[in-house]
């Protein structure tokens, strides 16, 4: 006692009585740690990675197609866009007015120069006026017909001496030629178009481009005008009249220049011919060159009319509008939007962070963990915001999310993701709220479906169910919204349901990869994996009988005591399965296996055959490692003894130690098993029903009585001994554990009525 007058120290006992952190410092204790550290920086890249993806510096556009606006839709600033039509027509235009190409070939004039100066030459060195000269004279003349009179030939043959008199002046011939080329010149490098080529020219354009072929090209653009035939016969009468007249020197040869006139308009040739394919190219540089022609929308201008749907067209141009805003934006208006959309995605990360915290520590405790949940949900909200603006489909995504959340984790948590992650779309993507009501309402329909998955046309029936929310929801919030019940709305609402089925078939299909990724197992894997004829089960069924039935008798157990507290029964069932696996490596050191006169553990030390009873947690744990069984039945293996001690060698040790005090004092960490101990609730109950099991079968009459004592008494030590610390399991499902394992094995080990006649066996 402490001496009279002096008060007891009580500084220990109240911090004994100092409450546990709340949940706030248990989320500030968890981020505190320097590990949490790449946890954050992860975060940190998804955000601004979401933030890239989605555009998230520009607010998005609000409208889809089919949506009835109900009211007149105005740009909030002018913008301009491709008007097709008026393009389109500005285009033809120019190609009408490209100028066609002609190939010059002024050989053709020169040749009908010569021809011409050949004729003067034959008729001017004529001896006679005889048939032959004739012809050749009357090409100079026109026939006659019933326009023209018949020539007097007596007149042509005075013209014909004429025509030689004059020629035989010194120099005239030549001077003749020279004259003859003197007119022709201008019209030899513009060329001659014919009527016939006339009629092949392309487009309206008043001028052409003609290409004269030669030791020097060159290429000029003429009007039309000064190479029609009709034009250059009327522009070369003049020029040749001159000519001929000054070689006349005053004397009337009227009757020579009509007839080289009329000889000239007879045999003027063509020199032009058109060219097509540089046509071609021509109207094409000038289709090229055409600008496109804008139309401007002013902020006074009805860009959508109201109470129609919006088409594609429509939508198209809104988008234009969207652009044109967006484009005007500030630096400063884009930096504070950036950070509204970066902080939301830190508000829901926060909130999911402290629901893991509280609910599921165990993703922040591993990285891996950590990122097979963070990937994911990035991934959806990337994929969702891409769907949503292309097909309106983003349920269709954030369903399989649900659904895999809901498998992996907890129905709860896949609630809270899937409003998170629906949040994020419908801001990102500038969706409305009939979208996040459709997503959110489909999304926890599927997931509070999603309570055991025993075949795979479960999925198939979630998905079918989830589709008949989507499309009431869709529908009925669409009206409640404003919009017209128009088949267009119907049509939508049908859709989102398929989206929504769609879902449900794909997860059915990516079931088995979610569960290799998470190393999980739904009830189908189970049960597939807990098929008696497993090669493991049968190996221990063959070498190790007593531990088959054991591992047998213990699954039956433990599944109705795991059932009890709504834990997962069958995962329990299956683990009781294999947590003695390890056993079938040495069997007969294992008292289920040996004979009442063999016991192998006769003569050795306890420490040595403590490591062999210890032995078959990690033989176990190895041969489920070399047969590939999923990590949650390992755990089973390697927690269904947890820190346990190695009662009853520890106490032969002791009693040694206390009958030859010589003896080393017992080390009790020799004689307990390496742990970990169990961190589920599952491992939590088949370590109680292993150990009851084991225990009832050394009793001699299993009573009910003494069976229930003997679970409260194991069960109680197990507790008191720490062993259920990190497994969550509560006092009030403890007891519900000792009460259905009870019944079980009263069940197992019931009395049985002594029939008189029975011989002792």
């Amino acid at each position: 006692m402490a001496p009279p007058g002096k008060p007891r120290k009580r500084g220990k006992r109240v911090q004994s009585l100092e409450l546990p952190p709340g949940t706030f410092r248990r989320f500030v204790s968890e981020l505190s740690h320097p590990d949490k550290l790449l946890y954050l920086a992860c975060a940190l890249f998804a955000a601004v990675a979401l933030w890239l993806v989605t555009g998230a510096w520009n607010p998005p556009m609000q409208y889809r197609q089919g949506y009835v606006p109900p009211a007149e839709i105005h740009p909030r600033v002018q913008f301009s866009v491709d008007d097709d039509l008026a393009t389109a027509k500005a285009q033809r235009d120019a190609e009408n007015a490209a100028m066609s190409v002609y190939v010059n070939d002024p050989t053709r004039l020169e040749q009908m120069r010569t021809r011409l100066q050949t004729i003067i030459n034959q008729l001017t060195q004529a001896k006679q006026f005889d048939a032959e000269v004739e012809r050749l004279w009357n090409e100079f003349f026109p026939i006659a017909d019933e326009n023209v009179a018949p020539a007097d030939p007596m007149e042509r043959q005075q013209q014909f001496t004429r025509l030689k008199e004059l020629f035989q002046r010194e120099g005239m011939l030549n001077a003749f030629q020279q004259s003859v080329e003197e007119a022709l010149r201008p019209f030899a490098s513009r060329g001659i178009m014919s009527p016939d080529q006339v009629e092949q020219k392309e487009g309206q354009a008043a001028s052409i481009i003609v290409i004269t072929v030669g030791p020097n090209t060159n290429q000029q653009i003429i009007s039309l005008n000064d190479v029609l035939r009709a034009q250059v016969l009327e522009k070369l009468r003049r020029p040749l009249k001159n000519e001929l007249e000054k070689l006349a020197k005053g004397e009337d040869i009227t009757f020579l220049v009509e007839a080289v006139d009329f000889w000239v308009e007879k045999n003027l040739p063509g020199t032009l011919t058109f060219d097509r394919a540089a046509t071609t190219v021509e109207r094409e540089k000038a289709v090229a060159a055409v600008e496109k022609v804008q139309h401007i929308y002013s902020t006074k201008d009805a860009v959508v009319p109201a109470g129609a749907p919006l088409n594609g067209q429509e939508l198209a141009l809104l988008r234009r509008e969207h652009q044109a805003y967006c484009d005007q934006r500030s630096f400063f208006s884009k930096t504070i939007y950036s950070l509204a959309i970066l902080g939301m995605y830190y508000a829901l990360g926060a909130l999911c962070a402290i629901y893991l915290v509280v609910k599921c520590p165990r993703i922040l405790r591993d990285l891996n963990e950590y990122l097979l949940f963070l990937v994911p949900t990035c991934m959806t909200i990337a994929f969702g915001y891409w769907f949503d603006d292309r097909w309106q489909a983003e349920v269709m995504v954030v369903m399989i999310l649900a659904m895999t959340v809901s498998i992996v984790y907890q129905q709860e948590f896949a609630l809270l993701v899937t409003a998170c992650v629906s949040l994020a779309i419908v801001l990102t993507s500038g969706s409305s709220l009939v979208s996040f009501v459709t997503v959110a309402a489909t999304c926890s329909a599927a997931t509070l479906s999603m309570t055991r998955i025993r075949s795979r046309n479960k999925l198939l029936f979630v998905g079918l169910w989830a589709g008949v929310v989507a499309f009431a929801t869709n529908y009925g919030v669409s009206i409640v919204a404003g919009q017209p019940a128009t088949l267009t709305l119907l049509e939508s609402a049908a859709w989102q349901g398929a989206y929504a089925v769609a879902a449900g078939i794909l997860m059915t299909v990516l079931l088995p990869f979610v569960e290799k990724a998470y190393g999980i197992l739904t009830d189908i894997s189970l049960l597939e994996l807990g098929d008696a004829a497993h090669p493991l089960l049968q190996k221990l069924a063959q070498r190790a009988p007593g531990t088959y039935n054991h591992s047998i008798t213990v699954a039956s157990i433990a599944e109705s005591a795991a059932d009890s507290i709504r834990a997962n029964g069958l995962l329990v069932r299956v683990g009781a399965y294999f947590h003695d696996i390890g056993k079938m490596l040495k069997p007969e050191y294992f008292v289920e296996n040996q004979n009442a006169s063999d016991n192998r553990h006769d003569g050795l030390n306890p420490a040595i055959s403590t490591l062999v009873i210890i032995a078959h947690v990690k033989d176990g744990a190895d041969l489920a490692r070399q047969n590939r069984l999923p990590r949650a039945i390992i755990d089973f293996i390697e927690q269904h003894h947890g820190t346990t001690l190695v009662e009853y060698f520890y106490r032969v040790a002791s009693a040694k130690v206390e009958a030859n005090p010589d003896e080393r004092e017992v080390d009790e960490a020799i004689y307990r098993y390496p742990g970990p101990k169990p961190q589920t609730k599952e491992a939590a109950v088949l370590m109680i029903c292993d150990a009851v099991e084991s225990a009832c079968r050394t009793l001699v009459e299993p009573t009910s009585a003494r069976i229930e004592a003997l679970v409260e008494e194991l069960s109680m030590k197990r507790l008191l001994d720490g062993q259920f610390d990190e497994c969550g399991l509560t006092l009030q499902e403890l007891r519900q554990i000792q009460t259905s394992v009870t019944k079980s094995l009263t069940a197992v080990y019931h009395g049985r009525v002594k029939y008189p006649s029975s011989q002792p066996a």
